[in-house]
């Protein structure tokens, strides 16, 4: 029972360390380039007029389904946009803004 207890608290000690080993430090960046900066801030703004045409174009091509029917396909489009919202925003984050 004591073997047990003392092996559950290393293991949260060693899970309460663990983000410390994940934070390395990054080197010194100068100022980046206003080229990719806007690169950066385009594949942001594509990610957000990919995401909202997706419900805008279900919309349209549905209006000929029933009620039910169009309101299943208009939630699977609002999931996608919100999957492409969040993928541009990962790619925007992980290579623009946090490349370390």
């Amino acid at each position: 029972m004591l073997r047990s207890l003392q092996a559950s608290a290393v293991a949260l000690l060693a899970c309460a360390a663990s983000p410390a080993f994940s934070m390395t430090r990054c080197p010194v960046e100068a100022v980046k380039p206003g080229g990719f900066v806007a690169l950066g801030y385009a594949v942001l703004a594509l990610a957000l007029c990919i995401g909202l045409a997706a419900p805008l174009l279900t919309w349209r091509r549905t209006r000929a389904l029933r009620a039910g029917l169009r309101a299943l396909w208009l939630l699977s489009a609002c999931t996608v946009m919100l999957g492409m919202w969040l993928a541009g925003l990962l790619v925007w984050l992980g290579a623009f803004v946090l490349p370390c």
